[in-house]
């Protein structure tokens, strides 16, 4: 029984050694390939900048000049204009009861309506009293 152990054990301690060896190999691997990318990452990081900065500016000219679309060697590039809902937030469903009672609270008619109504209309106040971001951007098609 004795023996039966002892081999196991020098089996388990074979595969243990060996996977720390593999684990070691594979951690260097993983640092070196980092090192090697960390520039890379960098660089990217600085043309995204660049990019950015005159996707502003390109932006501005087209839309001054009324271009939409910018023909490229491969391809072209599209001004679009959206519009976005700013999300609710704590502030700003504040700031719009405040005004709500501001505008409302002298008027004989809100006082008149049923609490149904009042509910009503105050949350039509509230969710179109919020305000929009307009993006501009390009998109190479």
């Amino acid at each position: 029984m004795y023996v039966l152990n002892t081999i196991m054990s020098d089996t388990g301690v074979d595969h243990f050694k060996c996977d720390v060896r593999r684990f070691d190999t594979i951690d260097h691997e993983i640092k070196e390939l980092n090192d090697k990318m960390k520039p890379l990452q960098e660089r990217v990081k600085q043309l995204k900048t660049t990019k950015k900065e005159l996707e502003g500016t390109i932006c501005s000219f087209m839309q001054t000049n009324e271009i939409a679309e910018c023909k490229l060697a491969e391809g072209a590039l599209l001004y679009k204009e959206t519009k976005n809902v700013i999300p609710l937030s704590k502030g700003s469903i504040k700031e719009n009861i405040i005004k709500f009672f501001k505008e409302n609270n002298s008027n004989d008619e809100f006082k008149k309506l049923s609490v149904e109504d009042k509910a009503e209309t105050f949350y039509k106040f509230v969710y179109e009293s919020r305000k929009y971001k307009e993006n501009k951007s390009l998109k190479r098609v």
